[in-house]
C-alpha cells in the first residue's frame, strides 16, 4: 500500500485529476466528493495545510447549513443516506475537535444536536454517551480509555464515529441521564 501511495504522490496525471475533482466538488458544494478529495490528500500526506483547511472549512460550512435547514424544517438526518451520513460526519468531527481541546461548552452544544437530529438508536445513544462525558468534563483521552471499545471499532472498521463502548458506558449513561434532559431543556429555553 505504501508503495502505491508513493507512486500516486509522484503521478502528475493523478495529481491533475485530483485537482480537477477538487475544483468540481467545490463548485458543486458536494460534501461527499469534497470528503473524497480531503481523505485522498490526507492519505497522500500532502503537507499543504492551507489546502486541507480550505476543503475542511467548506465541508463544515455545507454541513452546518444542512443542519440549519434540518432544524428549520424539523426533519431528521438519515444515516443510511450517504449525503446525511457525510454531513453528520463533518458535524461530529467538529464536535470531537472541540471536545479533544477541552472546549466543553462548544462540544456540548454540538453533541446535544447530534443526539436529537437523527432517529438511529445506536447513533443517538453513542452521541448521548459523548454528551454525558462532556457535561461531566471528562477529558477526551480519558473518555476513550474508560468507555470506548477500540477493538470493536477496529473490527467493525468504523472510521467516522465512535459507536462501540464497554458496558460501563451504558451504566454511565443511565446514571447520568438527567444531565441530558437538563442540557436539552437549557438549549430549548435558550432559543
Amino acid at each position: 500500500m505504501d508503495k502505491r501511495i508513493e507512486e500516486l504522490k509522484n503521478d502528475p496525471n493523478f495529481l491533475l485529476e485530483l485537482n480537477r475533482r477538487e475544483e468540481e466538488a467545490k463548485r458543486d458544494r458536494d460534501i461527499i466528493r469534497l470528503y473524497d478529495v480531503l481523505d485522498t490528500l490526507i492519505a497522500l500526506e500532502k503537507s499543504d495545510k492551507s489546502r486541507i483547511a480550505s476543503i475542511y472549512n467548506l465541508i463544515l460550512e455545507i454541513a452546518l447549513n444542512s443542519l440549519h435547514s434540518k432544524l428549520e424544517s424539523e426533519s431528521l438526518f438519515d444515516l443510511d443516506n450517504e449525503y446525511d451520513h457525510y454531513t453528520l460526519r463533518a458535524i461530529y468531527e467538529y464536535g470531537i475537535d472541540h471536545y479533544s481541546h477541552n472546549r466543553f461548552d462548544e462540544a456540548k452544544e454540538i453533541f446535544i444536536l447530534l443526539s436529537i437530529v437523527n432517529e438511529n438508536p445506536v447513533f443517538k445513544g453513542a452521541m448521548q454517551i459523548h454528551l454525558v462525558a462532556i457535561l461531566k468534563k471528562i477529558p477526551f483521552n480519558e473518555f476513550l480509555e474508560k468507555f470506548v471499545d477500540m477493538e470493536a471499532m477496529e473490527n467493525k472498521n468504523e472510521s467516522f464515529f465512535i459507536l462501540y463502548f464497554f458496558d460501563s458506558a451504558n451504566q454511565f449513561l443511565h446514571q447520568n441521564s438527567q444531565l441530558i434532559v437538563d442540557a436539552i431543556r437549557e438549549v430549548k429555553n435558550y432559543r
